[in-house]
């Protein structure tokens, strides 16, 4: 951990949580800086109806 950081953190250290807020605020800290998920890519369902190539021998019991 950098130095600069150890300070911010010691000066913020004995606060509240609203206030250690409001000072990252007003140092220019965003809220909110996740980036947006990314859409995971799929394998694409069959159309309906299924397969006359796929063969199933599954017995429910």
């Amino acid at each position: 951990m950098s130095d600069a950081l150890r300070h911010v953190m010691g000066a913020l250290e004995g606060g509240s949580e609203g206030e250690a807020a409001a000072v990252l605020r007003a140092l220019g800290v965003e809220a909110d800086r996740r980036l947006p998920a990314r859409e995971t890519p799929r394998t694409p369902l069959p159309p309906p109806g299924g397969s006359t190539a796929v063969h199933s021998e599954v017995e429910w019991v």
